[in-house]
């Protein structure tokens, strides 16, 4: 289990995926190999654990990955804060209930130039079916939007 890889059996649980209003900033130091490899491992993980089994650390764990290639001290403790978060959220799993009778849904969001290093806006969707999530994505929108109507479009798009 990725928990106990990373020594977390019996850490404290964190109530959200990351703390609230919190918003990384590039590291402008020199890189430091063996950081940079721990960090990468733990996003490694975390991008495992987000494909296969937990939508809902999807945004966080692709922002924090876009600092793999030199990760501060911050980054890394935001990244361990995800897996106190996955400790409270072991026992969460997906049923699908046939019984409602519900065709596929999809739900999207954006922000407005959320990334203050690239400006570039981040979509995010997932689609259910039966009340399950069956897919879901969050990335970084490929063109600047120019406002924020042209980031809800692009968003629109990308979910269809």
């Amino acid at each position: 289990m990725v928990l106990e890889r990373f020594d977390m059996h019996n850490a404290k649980i964190a109530p959200t995926p990351i703390p609230s209003g919190y918003v990384p900033q590039e590291n402008k130091g020199a890189v430091d190999p063996v950081h940079c490899q721990k960090f990468q491992s733990v996003i490694g993980s975390l991008l495992y654990l987000m494909l296969g089994m937990h939508p809902d650390i999807t945004f966080m764990v692709i922002k924090m990955s876009q600092f793999s290639a030199n990760p501060s001290q911050d980054h890394f403790e935001k990244a361990m804060y995800i897996m106190h978060y996955l400790m409270g959220t072991q026992n969460y799993y997906v049923a699908y209930d046939g019984s409602l009778n519900e065709g596929l849904i999809a739900h999207t969001n954006s922000d407005w130039a959320g990334d203050p290093i690239k400006c570039q806006s981040t979509t995010g969707f997932f689609a259910s079916l039966s009340s399950s999530i069956v897919c879901w994505q969050s990335h970084l929108q490929k063109t600047v939007a120019l406002c924020s109507t042209e980031v809800k479009y692009m968003a629109l798009s990308d979910t269809c």
